[in-house]
Order: C-alpha cells, then sequence, then structure tokens
C-alpha cells in the first residue's frame, strides 16, 4: 500500500497551489481547477465548470498519490512523516522527473539528511527567473523536512532535544569545546542545560547565548535566548546563512561564525547585508583591497568531508588542498559545491589521475551551456605572478596559488591557497585551505598574507591557476 502524505504536507500543498473552484487559465494557457489539478480540464472548461470543494479535495487527493509513489520509488531511506511530507509537496509542484533527477535524490539516499533543505532551495527558477512565490515554498518544504514529527506547531525551541549517541545517557560536559565545534539542532550550553535532561551536543559555556543574542542583533528575530539550540534559532542560521551566501546547512560552523563577526564589525543587518558588487565595500578602511562579494573559505580538515577518501588513498584533510581550494572559487562563481560535494563529482567523472585533480574535470563542475568557466594556467617569476594575482584583484577575480614551503627539494610547489585581497603594501591575502582561522576576510593580517605567513616556514609563489567565466 502506497504511503500517504499527512495532514501537514497537505495543508503545505494546499496554501500553496491555492483553492479555485471556477476553472481558469493558470497565465501560461493550461486550464487549471481546485488545488491546482489539471489532469481532467480543457481549455474549453475555463470559466464554465465549477467543482465543489469536497470534489477539489478528491483530485488534490488523486494528484498527490503520483507524487507519493514517486517519493517512494526513488528515495530509498527511511523518512519519517514530515520528511515524506516535504518530497512530496516538492514533487507534486515540480514532477517525479525532477526529484529522480535531482543532486537532493543523490545526497539523500547517501543518508544526507542535513543537504535536503538547501538542495529544497535551488529549485526556485521558472522561465529563466527566482520567483518569490518558489522561494516560499521551497523554505516551507525545507522547514517541514526539518521537524520532528511530534512537534508540527509547537515551539520546539522549549522541547528537549536527546542525544542521538546516547539517548538515555547522562549529561556530558565539554562534549565539543574546542575550535572545531559545529553547533546544530540539539546544541545546549550550561545555561541551557537546567531544562534538558540529555543533549545532542553541549557546547562551552555561553555560546548558544552568544550565537543568540548576535542573531537577534543582526535582526534575525523570533528566537528564545535560552541557551538551547532548537528549530527556531535553526531557522534564524539558516536565514541568515542565505542572506550571507554561504553553504545553508544550518550548522553554526567556523564559516558561519566568521561571516557573524564580519557582520557586526561591519555594521551590515538582515534589512542591510554587505552589497554584492559595490566597489565601495572592497576598499576596507587601511586600504586593504577585498574582491566582492566574499570569496568563501573552507578548510579541508572540516568534519563534515576532511576524512573523506581523496582519489585512490590519502584523505581530504591531508592532501586536500587542491580540491578545497578550486570549491571556493567554484562556490564564488554561484555553484552550489563544497569540497566533499566535489570530491564525489571528481570521483564520479574520472577526475582523479592518482590523488591529483584533473582540472579541466573538476572545472565543469555543475556547469550549464550558460553558465561555463574556463581553466588557465601561469608559470613564470613569482614578482610576475604576484602582479597578474593585483591585476585579478583589481578586476575582482579570485585566483588560485601553487606556493613551494621551501622545505622538500623534489617538489616545485606543496600546497594550494586562494588568493582573495592586496594590503595597501601590496601584499597578497589569501584564504588557505589547511586551517580553519584561515579566512582572509575574517583575519586579513598575520597568517593570511602570503608573503607574512608563519606556517612551514612561508609561502613562495610558484605557479597560478584559475577559472574565469566563458564569455
Amino acid at each position: 500500500m502506497t504511503r500517504k502524505i499527512n495532514d501537514a504536507g497537505l495543508d503545505l500543498i494546499k496554501t500553496f497551489e491555492g483553492l479555485r473552484l471556477l476553472c481558469y487559465d493558470d497565465g501560461v494557457g493550461v486550464a487549471t481547477i481546485g488545488y491546482g489539478h489539471t489532469r481532467s480540464v480543457s481549455r474549453s472548461d475555463i470559466g464554465h465548470r465549477r467543482i465543489t470543494k469536497e470534489k477539489a479535495e478528491k483530485l488534490l487527493q488523486d494528484d498527490v498519490s503520483t507524487s507519493e509513489r514517486a517519493v517512494e520509488q526513488y528515495i530509498s531511506v527511511a523518512l519519517n512523516d514530515n520528511q515524506f511530507a516535504a518530497l512530496v509537496s516538492f514533487t507534486f509542484n515540480l514532477g517525479a522527473g525532477s526529484l529522480k533527477q535531482s543532486t537532493l535524490r543523490r545526497k539523500l539516499n547517501t543518508g544526507d539528511y542535513d543537504a535536503v533543505p538547501s538542495e529544497l532551495a535551488r529549485w526556485v527558477r521558472a522561465g529563466g527567473q527566482t520567483l518569490n512565490g518558489l522561494v516560499k515554498r521551497r523554505r516551507a518544504e525545507g522547514e517541514l523536512f526539518t521537524t520532528p514529527v511530534s512537534r508540527v506547531g509547537e515551539d520546539t525551541d522549549n522541547i528537549m532535544p536527546h542525544r542521538l549517541d546516547v539517548p538515555d545517557g547522562p549529561i556530558i560536559r565539554g562534549y565539543l569545546s574546542d575550535q572545531s565545534i559545529a553547533l546544530e539542532r540539539g546544541s545546549v550550553d550550561d545555561q541551557g542545560s537546567a531544562n534538558y535532561a540529555h543533549l545532542n551536543q553541549n557546547a562551552p559555556d555561553g555560546y548558544v547565548v552568544e550565537l543568540q543574542t548576535d542573531l537577534l542583533a543582526l535582526g534575525f528575530g523570533g528566537i528564545n535566548v535560552d541557551g538551547a539550540f532548537g528549530n527556531k534559532t535553526r531557522k534564524a542560521v539558516m536565514e541568515f546563512e542565505r542572506k550571507a551566501k554561504i553553504f545553508v546547512d544550518g550548522i553554526v560552523d567556523r564559516s558561519t561564525t566568521d561571516n557573524i563577526a564580519l557582520w557586526l564589525k561591519e555594521g551590515h543587518t538582515k534589512t542591510d547585508p554587505p552589497g554584492v558588487n559595490n566597489d565601495d565595500l572592497r576598499l576596507l578602511t587601511d586600504g586593504t583591497k577585498m574582491i566582492a562579494p566574499r570569496v568563501p573559505h573552507f578548510s579541508q580538515g572540516d568534519a563534515r568531508w576532511g576524512q573523506r577518501v581523496l582519489g585512490r588513498s590519502s584523505s581530504i584533510s591531508k592532501q586536500g588542498c587542491a580540491i578545497t581550494s578550486i570549491a571556493m572559487i567554484q562556490k564564488f562563481y554561484g555553484r552550489d559545491v563544497e569540497p566533499g560535494s566535489l570530491d564525489v563529482y571528481l570521483d564520479n567523472h574520472d577526475g582523479y589521475h592518482g590523488n591529483s585533480v584533473i582540472w579541466s574535470v573538476a572545472g565543469k563542475f555543475k556547469e550549464t551551456r550558460t553558465k561555463k568557466l574556463k581553466y588557465f594556467r601561469k608559470s613564470g617569476r613569482e614578482s610576475d605572478l604576484i602582479k597578474i594575482i593585483k591585476q585579478r584583484v583589481d578586476n575582482n577575480l579570485p585566483t588560485m596559488a601553487r606556493v613551494d614551503y621551501g622545505i622538500d627539494g623534489d617538489l616545485t610547489y606543496n600546497h594550494f591557497v586562494v588568493c582573495v585581497g592586496v594590503t595597501e603594501e601590496g601584499d597578497i591575502i589569501m584564504n588557505d585551505p589547511a586551517t580553519r582561522s584561515g579566512d582572509g576576510y575574517q583575519n586579513p593580517a598575520d597568517d593570511n598574507i602570503i608573503q607574512q605567513t608563519s606556517r612551514k616556514s612561508g609561502y613562495r609563489i610558484v605557479q597560478l591557476d584559475f577559472y574565469d567565466p566563458a564569455v
């Protein structure tokens, strides 16, 4: 027997489809009636055929059943009722073919549930334009997908989260208390722990409270400053991530906290986010020039992908500076990518030779007919390469640099970084994938300046790699 959508999912579909009892033209010549039903009506019915609300409900149930079967057929992992309902709504709106061919399906079937909201958020265009109605619908579907079944309509910021690994175990202090912490739904600090018997994560004292206070200061409201990372806090985080144009997953990792700090420092808010094409934003008060919008920073050792096997043997955390740097560039150009997904793509498209990236293959990640990148490589004297980097910063173009540590005579380079700015003195600011604090926008000095970094006794530029939009 085919699994059925729950009331929450059905209500979501009804809300966005709307109810029309008289047959009408949907705006593109398709006869429509009820809750978006089109199968049993024709253009001759427009303005003439009328149905009852009960009939509209029946037609909706019949139409939804096709989407229910598609979700059951194409999704192989376990889904709770809200997760199933959210995907049925998505499929009802876009068709079973879209679900079948989607990256959403591929990621979810590997067990990556957290990727679903951001994957849903990609399906918001029609006729070449982003439609506000689709943006709202995908957001609602993402929120339903992440809402615990027993808590629909409840204030889940005040409902006890449980540790997934030890659901009946004691509270563990300092579960994740260093800089590698990544807050997610269920995280609680000591200020909030009195009301929570079990935890997903125990954060350092005041960590969640500080996050919630910062989000409110930036204009992302509707949350309680209670030290407990519930659904409302997660929604605020995801809204911030969308506004900041960083990876939308509702997880507060270093990238998220760095951007929150930068927004607070520069006085940005939800209603006044950083400008995308405002050249004034590129020149900081000390004369430093930065590429805008910001080139995102990925750390190759991030727990989400750091231990993935790269090529044939080693992991991303050990030798993944190249694909991590490529992912930064791809993200800058609007590709929905991070090092883990790029690694999967390279594995599936013969993108490795041993552990070395095949650059031409990597550049075609999510390439379309209208969104292509060309790969270029430059060698020469370091002084000439630095001039090229500066010219590219002036043209708002990021550049990957191969750098030599000077500790291995058998190699011409040891590491990859992304050049994102130039100081007033003419030194190059980088996003360094080797460190979690390697965001050149957050720390445009010291170890994020190629000429001054103390890491590995300094970097020397020996070659440039870059992807530029095909004209």
